[in-house]
This record gives structure tokens, sequence and C-alpha cells, in this order.
């Protein structure tokens, strides 16, 4: 068995829901209201069958040029049109306006189905169709039956011009996402919030865990929009209880633990965690009336629609559509490759108030579209739209986010291209040496990676030539000044290729050790003048013996400033020429000898107070306490209630 959606079109009052009916048995206008009008006013959904394992799934729309939102919402997932032209009437203002919607939306097969042919003679009604078939020239192939809902006469020709157009549609492509765009919500007791839609894509097993993908609605809920968790708690295609749905077909779905005010027509019902609302999407447009930059839209997705604007982007196509970024006032559920519709308030042109459409190239586009950030989304948007090429797409979108990482799982459900091809393009890109691999976040243009690493080599050189003394520059600072450019990720790659023997990059390789990174081409001789003052330090330390100096008497020993004195000492002490107690530096072969004697004194008499310590080295208070907190430190020394001090473990 094979199922089809099949939908109507045409304008007010034409017989679509008349024809349906004689066609199905079912009455799709279902309210109160429809009845009493005799107008549709809401969807209405049929199911159909052909014979031969052809099941098809009707949606009736309305035809009043006030309804064409909905309209619209009901082509979503429409694989063939009906359209439905009255012959005493021909082509009328919605007939066209429907077209064209359905065009946009990538439809590209219909049925023109001339109805109420018993109210004139069958030249006219033939008139009618010629008509019909002149407005679908180069948009659709299509095939016109003649035929009376109220007699009877051609329902025939038409169940087998549909079946037709039906069985010529290719099988439908394996989908990434189950897909259902939510066009009624209600309650049915004992089983809780009920949603029907067209499953446009993929499949729902029952049971499976699914996201209602919410639109934010000033006033209702996050002007952001919501994700809400659920699973398929039941499965019903026209009525009949289903365990697995699958693509193209109408569907009720009746969802798990969500409440009814949770979901909303336009929300999106799918099985892919990575769709988001979004409020920002570009796109390719083909306008079918003027349109200028910064001008107001209403913006058809899907079962949603948003106010919005379109900014224009670069120079018209060849083929005269345009690259445009639409900025929605609501946030829409949106993928990639979705196709739209937009719509002016003030518009009337040959096709209503259709105003163009096309295709989402991209769901998630970055926010900045100044200066060079323009030209690169350019560069993007024209490789996703006249190449289609993924390796030209990865390319672009990699030079585009450089020198951050592009990350992996920023590519589902966001390009018009499926994300599996993205991604084998950019591991090919990566072999061919034009993308380095991220660990697993994703990749950065490897030109971007090789400048960065002479930036790196650079800044560790800089550091070196301004600070002589340090044994480097501190391996997490030069990572954290590399991660405010590239990524923190990227950074650690980065100090990887500064610190190899990659020909690729300029300089001398850093050499990292613990937790310092230096340049060995730093030589000492560029530093000549303070590692005079460093030897200046050292002898005076060496002369101030048991006495020690402060930092102050280190300054005036050596000529050095404040900051290369810090420096000096913290070198001393580092390769073990100086000790450091309280606010005083020792020359450490005075500091070993004291020691020495200290454990000697201690083996001999097993105490030593305070004046015993002064006694054995000859030093005062300011340098006798220090000296003894620094042997309590060392263990060497343990001190007791009474200040004395015993011979540490």
């Amino acid at each position: 068995m094979r199922r089809f959606v099949l939908g109507t079109a045409g304008h007010v009052d034409h017989g679509k829901t008349t024809l349906v009916r004689a066609l199905t048995g079912i009455d799709t206008d279902r309210l109160p209201e429809e009845k009493r009008r005799g107008i549709t006013i809401e969807l209405g959904f049929a199911p159909w069958s052909l014979g031969d394992g052809i099941e098809v799934s009707i949606i009736d729309v309305p035809g009043h040029r006030r309804l064409v939102h909905t309209m619209i919402a009901g082509a979503i997932g429409m694989e063939v049109v009906m359209l439905v032209v009255a012959a005493d009437e021909g082509v009328m203002p919605q007939t066209r306006e429907h077209i064209a919607a359905c065009e946009l939306l990538g439809i590209r097969r219909a049925v023109v189905v001339v109805t109420k042919m018993d109210r004139v003679g069958e030249e006219l009604a033939r008139l009618a169709g010629d008509e019909a078939v002149e407005l679908l020239a180069d948009r659709m192939q299509a095939e016109v039956v003649l035929c009376s809902a109220r007699t009877g006469e051609g329902l025939d020709a038409v169940r087998d011009a549909v079946r037709r157009a039906l069985t010529a549609l290719p099988l439908p492509a394996a989908a990434p996402r189950a897909r259902l765009g939510v066009d009624r919500v209600f309650s049915v007791r004992g089983a809780g919030t009920v949603v029907t839609g067209t499953l446009v894509e993929g499949k729902i097993p029952l049971g499976a865990p699914l996201f209602v993908v919410g639109t934010g609605r000033a006033g209702e809920r996050s002007a952001e929009g919501e994700v809400h968790k659920t699973s398929a708690r039941g499965l019903h295609v026209h009525d009949r209880s289903v365990d697995l749905a699958e693509a193209p077909t109408r569907l009720a779905l009746n969802l798990a633990g969500l409440p009814l005010e949770s979901v909303h027509r336009g929300d999106l019902v799918t099985d892919d965690p990575s769709v988001v609302p979004t409020r920002r999407i570009d796109v390719s447009l083909r306008a079918t009336a003027p349109v200028r930059g910064g001008m107001s839209v209403s913006v058809y997705i899907g079962t949603a629609r948003s106010s919005g604007k379109l900014d224009l982007l670069g120079e018209p196509l060849e083929d005269g559509r345009r690259l445009a970024r639409l900025r929605l006032a609501d946030a829409l559920a949106v993928v990639g490759g979705d196709r739209f519709v937009l719509r002016g308030s003030d518009v009337d042109g040959p096709a209503g108030a259709v105003l163009g459409g096309g295709e989402v190239l991209d769901a998630r586009p970055p926010q900045s579209l100044r200066r060079r950030g323009r030209a690169a989304r350019l560069a993007v948007l024209e490789a996703l739209f006249a190449s289609r090429d993924p390796q030209a797409v990865m390319r672009a979108l990699a030079l585009e986010t450089s020198p951050r990482t592009l990350p992996r799982d920023a590519l589902p459900s966001r390009f018009s291209l499926p994300a599996a091809e993205l991604e084998r393009a950019a591991d090919k890109l990566g072999d061919k040496g034009e993308l380095a691999r991220i660990k697993r976040l994703g990749w950065v243009p490897r030109a971007a990676l090789v400048e960065l690493a002479v930036e790196a080599r650079g800044l560790v050189v800089a550091h070196q030539k301004k600070n002589p003394l340090d044994r480097g520059m501190v391996l997490e600072t030069l990572r954290a000044r590399l991660a405010a450019r590239a990524g923190a990720e990227a950074a650690d790659e980065i100090i990887k290729l500064a610190a190899s023997k990659s020909g690729s990059v300029a300089g001398e390789p850093i050499v990292v050790e613990g937790d310092v990174v230096r340049a060995p081409a730093v030589t000492a001789a560029s530093a000549s003048g303070a590692l005079g003052a460093l030897g200046a330090a050292l002898t005076a330390l060496e002369k101030a013996q048991l006495k020690g100096l402060t930092e102050f008497g280190v300054k005036e020993a050596s000529g050095a400033s404040p900051k290369e004195v810090k420096a000096i000492l913290a070198k001393l002490v580092r390769e073990g020429h100086a000790i450091h107690a309280g606010e005083l530096w020792f020359f450490r072969a005075n500091i070993d000898a004291l020691r020495t004697q200290v454990k000697e004194h201690l083996d001999k008499h097993g105490r030593m107070s305070i004046a015993d310590f002064k006694d054995l080295s000859g030093l005062g208070r300011r340098q006798a306490i220090p000296l003894l907190e620094l042997f309590d430190r060392e263990g060497v020394t343990r001190r007791e209630a009474d200040d004395s001090r015993v011979r540490g473990k």
C-alpha cells in the first residue's frame, strides 16, 4: 500500500468541498458556521481509496480571500493539488493566489478539475480549463478534467486523472527526522491532548519520544518559543488506530503528558531534538511582486505564520532570485530546506497578496551582518543556493566562523543540505588539509590554525624578551589568550601545533614544560642587563649572610626596578639559590648551614628555646621568628606550647 496527500485549491464557491463529498462520501465542512454560510472556513480532511493499494489523504482548503493563511497551512505536505475551477466563472483571483502559493511551496503536479459543467456547455467548460492550464504553464504539470459533482458526470475521469498524477510521483526519499505541522489541537476525554496535521516526512512509531517545538507569541508564551518533551500515546490515520505512521499521510497524534494549553496551531511535532524555534532565517526568495529591503511582510512556514521584516542581501542572482534574511516577530519552528510564502498587507498583484516565497537556506544564521560578516554570510548562502556542493558549503561555513570552531552539533536541521552530507564533506576537507578537526567538536580552517600557532610563538617570544628572568610564559595564560580568539578546544590544538616542528608554522617551536611554555631561541644575551642585576642580587644575598635582605634591600643592591626585583627573587628561589622566609630573602647555603646546626642542637639537647636559637645563630627576633617558622614548615622542628622547638618528624 502507498499513501499520498492530495489537496484542493481554488476560488471560493467553485465547488471544492462538493467535489470532495462526491468523490469520498465525506462532508469536510464540520463546523456549524460552515454549514450555515455554505463556505469552507477551516481545513477539512477526508480519506479516499483509489484501489490497487493507493490510499489518499485529501485536504480541503477554504477559498475565501480572507482565509488564504488557512489555505497555505493546509497546502503543507500536499504532493498533488486538485485545482478546482467553476465552468461558469473560470480563473478567479483566489485561483491565482492559491496556485502562486502552491508553486512557491514546491508543488509541481496538478489536476485541473472544471466543475459545474452541468451549468454551461462543454465548450465554455473547456475554455475555463484552458485558462487554468495557461495559468499553470511552466509552473506545474497538469491534466484537465471536466465534471459535475451534482450529476456525477466525469467523476470517474477525475479519479483516473488523480491516480495518474499520484503514481507518477517518485518514491519519497529517506528522511532524517519525523515532522508534523500542527493544524488542529483538541482534547479527548480519557486520552488528553490530540493534535492533527500532515506527517510530511519520516515515521512515528507508537510510544516514540517526541518534541513539540512551539512558536513564540506575544501575550501567550515566551517570545522565543518553547520546546516540550512528550511521546506518541496514540496514532490515528483517518480514525483508524495504527502502531506506525509513515509519511506522507494525515495523522491524529495523542500526545502524552502535555496539557492542551501547551500546544498551538503552527507548532511542529518532531523526533529531532536539534529543531528549536528561531526568529531569524536566511532564504532564497523568488519574488512575484516588487519587494524592497526593510519592508514588512507576513511569513508562512509549515502551519505557522508570523509578521516580519525583509532584508535583501547582495545583488539579484542570474535567475532573478534574491538572497534575503527574514527577521520574524514570533519565533517559529523552522528546518533548513523548508518552503515558505510571503504576503503583503497592501499588495494586490497578479498573485493576490502573495509577494513571493522560496526555500530556507539557513534556519539559525548568525546575528551579525556587518562588514566582513556580511561578505562571509553571502558566501555561505551562495554556496547553499547556487552550487549546493557540500564541500563548498562547509568551506564557506568554516571561514565564516573562523578562527572559532564550526561546531559539528550546529549542523543538524539547520541547513538546506542534510547534516550527514555536510559532515562527510568536512571530513573530506580535513583529509585534504583544508580543515582541521578539533577533537569531536568540529572544524576550523587549517590556515587559521597555522596563523594562530604563529601568533602563539610570537606571544611566547615577546613575553620572554619582556620578562627574561621568568622560566617562560605561564601555559594557562597562553591558553587563555588563544581561547579568547578561537575557543578553549582550539587553543589546545594551536599550542600543540606551535610546539610541533611543522614547516607550515613560521618561527621556532615553543617548548611546553609543565605549567610554563618557553621559546628556546630567546638567548641570555637579549637580557644581559637583567642578568647583571640577577648576579648583583645573588652576591648581595650571599654577603648579607643570615641577616637576609628585603625586596628594597635587593633593589638597592642590584639597581633593578621593583618589577624586575620580584622576577629576580622568584627566579633565585625557583632555581634553588635563595630561600624566602617572611619578608626576607636569604642565600641558600647560609640557611643550609644553619639548618644543620639546629638539627645537631636538638639531637644533643632534645629541645631548643627561642633564646637558644638566637644564641646559636646570632640573630635578632626579626630574622629568628621567620626562620624558625620556615624550619617548622620543613618538618625540621616542631613548635611546642611554650614556643620551644623539638625535633620534627
